[in-house]
């Protein structure tokens, strides 16, 4: 299941978060597991804000991942990727959203 891990992080830039991504890219699973998957993450540096997406089995999953990585998660949130349908023309999706 994917899951998109809330982080308030106060004064996070792309350096630092591009370093702890690093980490969580290799941390992910707890020691002999490999059941959490690092996707990327979006930041929000004028909001102090970083969504850090993870393949995981569960929230707990993710959380201990996160705090592996040493990410301030304070909220892990089910989450759902939706591709943009390539069989609709970019024009015809910007104009119905």
């Amino acid at each position: 299941m994917l899951y998109a891990a809330k982080c308030y992080w106060p004064g996070v830039n792309r350096a630092k978060l591009e370093r702890v991504a690093a980490r969580a890219a290799g941390a992910g699973s707890e020691p002999g597991r490999r059941d959490v998957t690092y996707r990327g993450s979006l930041l929000f540096s004028d909001d102090d804000l970083v969504l850090c997406l993870f393949e995981a089995p569960s929230r707990v999953a993710v959380k201990r991942a996160s705090e592996r990585a040493g990410i301030p998660c304070e909220r892990v949130m089910d989450s759902v990727w939706l591709e943009p349908n390539p069989s609709i023309p970019s024009e015809e999706r910007r104009r119905h959203g």
